[in-house]
């Protein structure tokens, strides 16, 4: 697509501004409808409202310069409305749709005048508004790719093409034709826009400020549209700037809430015992001595055994010896090593970890109904003692927990990801309208 084209006139400056004066009316040499100048003693070209004929009101004998070029077209903001702009009244004397080369992207110029500030450019390009003044100066670069300076900016090479007006009504300050061609280039700062416009006889240089679609729709009182979100605006600020400085925030608050909750962890071995299984505890539930819970907090129940190629299962309860209340916990450990053609390899592991949630004080026991593969194993000949595994089973009281502090860093990140993906977007819709168009 296109670049977006400035909205400058292809022939002389604006003029400066003037006393305000009264506007004149004259019939149109074509039609005999009225045509009324806004900008008496300014305007070069004017159109009627009702042929759509193009006059050349700076000549006195008001000659047309093209009959009937189409029907009136509408436009959102119609000529005669008024509206405050920058803390300026402006009125609407004129617009223009004009289109890229191609003619896939289109816009719509409004030209506004006052008669104390003289005129200005009101874009709009798809719901999205920019409000544009002429500049008197030269701008180093422009017109060339890469980055330029100007009014204090550092401003980024954004597009370049060609604009070609394709329909004009009201008065005009230049001789403004439908068979109007230029090349343009554009520039961005956001919020501002540099807009480089060139024909044949010379090089004028524009900026523009983008403007809220609703602050536009205030000034001149009327319904416009208000561009998608799903749609980026040439100039218009990116929205979606990732509040790392929050996150930051918020990740230092929760790894301090998440240090102060360790250090006031017990996290004290209540239990430990060691049970060594043989094929005679099959089916059996092992019992470990009473222990002394003294507060309600979360227990955790750790598992430790060395096995060689077998594997060992655990249905376990911790029981309240005073109510029968119980909780249960199961776990599984396996860990099997050997070697092959590609070397040396193992898997699984020799301990496991259970936590439960707080439970009340009391005085509590551990049950274990062990089962493990050497159970199944063959008995060695007699007098041969019975194959045996230790298990070692350990109970602390006041575990340190880790996990709501991992899920509280895991949504902390989506949240500049999410910010970074929409900003992605919006630069990717905003940069969709650049390139070159022939």
């Amino acid at each position: 697509m296109g670049a977006q084209p400035s909205t400058m006139p292809s022939a002389e400056p604006a003029p400066p501004p003037r006393a305000p004066g009264r506007p004149r009316t004259f019939a149109c040499p074509n039609c005999g409808g009225p045509v009324t100048l806004r900008a008496v003693g300014q305007s070069i070209t004017a159109s009627c409202g009702q042929c759509s004929s193009l006059i050349d009101v700076a000549d006195e004998n008001l000659n047309i310069i093209k009959t009937a070029q189409s029907a009136m077209q509408d436009a959102e903001i119609p000529i005669g409305a008024r509206g405050r702009l920058r803390d300026v009244e402006w009125e609407v004397v004129g617009y223009m749709r004009r289109s890229d080369g191609p003619g896939d992207f289109q816009w719509t110029e409004y030209l506004l005048y006052n008669p104390y500030h003289g005129y200005r450019f009101l874009t709009e390009e798809y719901d999205h508004w920019t409000l544009v003044k002429m500049l008197n100066r030269d701008v180093w670069g422009a017109g060339d790719p890469g980055w330029i300076t100007a009014m204090g900016r550092t401003y980024q090479f954004f597009g370049k093409g060609f604009a070609r007006t394709t329909y004009v009504a009201g008065e005009f300050f230049w001789r403004a034709s439908i068979s109007d061609v230029t090349a343009v280039a554009d520039y961005i700062a956001p919020p501002y826009r540099l807009m480089v416009e060139r024909n044949n006889e010379e090089i004028i240089v524009s900026e523009g400020e983008y403007l809220d679609a609703r602050l536009v729709a205030a000034a001149f009182k009327l319904p416009l549209r208000v561009p998608s979100s799903f749609s980026a605006g040439v100039s218009q600020v990116n929205p979606y700037k990732p509040s790392f400085a929050v996150i930051v925030a918020a990740v230092v608050g929760a790894t301090l809430l998440q240090f102060v909750s360790l250090a006031m962890s017990a996290n004290t071995i209540v239990n430990s015992q060691a049970y060594d299984l043989t094929a005679a505890d099959k089916g059996k539930t092992l019992s470990s001595s009473p222990f002394r819970l003294e507060k309600q907090d979360n227990v955790g129940i750790e598992t430790i055994s060395y096995l060689n190629n077998d594997w060992l299962e655990l249905d376990m309860a911790l029981v309240n010896v005073d109510t029968n209340e119980s909780y249960a916990v199961f776990q599984a450990l396996e860990h099997y090593s050997g070697y092959d053609s590609d070397g040396a390899w193992e898997e699984g592991g020799n301990n496991n970890t259970s936590r439960l949630p707080p439970v009340p004080p009391g005085t509590y026991q551990l049950l274990v109904e062990p089962d493990a593969g050497l159970f199944s194993k063959a008995p060695s000949p007699a007098p041969a003692p019975l194959p045996m595994q230790r298990v070692t089973i350990s109970v602390r009281h006041g575990v340190p927990v880790w996990s709501n502090y991992l899920i509280a860093m895991a949504l902390l990140l989506v949240v500049p990801v999410f910010g970074i993906a929409r900003r992605s977007l919006f630069e990717k819709s905003r940069w969709e309208k650049g390139g070159v168009a022939e």
